[in-house]
């Protein structure tokens, strides 16, 4: 769930509390920016990991190799919970798309 958290904060930007000097070059954030497409990429590969380590952990508990239930369940609701997420965003980018298209230019 962490790493969800971490591409969050990488799509946010960094939370700094000055304002930016225009005399200092921004060049240095700006190189270490990732961009939209390799964020989501990277979203929907952690995503993609939290689901198989879920299950994993699932069936190690019904094939007797685990007995940590509680981990298995945690697993599975943060799996649940960054699917949904996924969906979310989805839903919201394709709202945004619909929307731009019906602008008039």
């Amino acid at each position: 769930m962490t790493q969800i958290y971490d591409l969050i904060q990488s799509i946010q930007g960094p939370q700094t509390s000055k304002k930016s000097d225009p005399l200092q070059g921004e060049n240095k954030s700006e190189a270490t920016q990732k961009s939209f497409g390799d964020t989501m990429s990277d979203f929907l590969n952690v995503v993609n990991s939290n689901s198989k380590e879920a299950g994993q952990q699932v069936s190690d508990v019904v094939q007797g190799k685990s007995d940590n239930l509680a981990q298995a369940m945690i697993s599975m609701e943060e799996s649940k919970m960054s699917f949904q997420l996924m969906l979310e965003i989805r839903t919201k980018l394709l709202e945004s798309y619909q929307e731009i298209s019906r602008m008039q230019v």
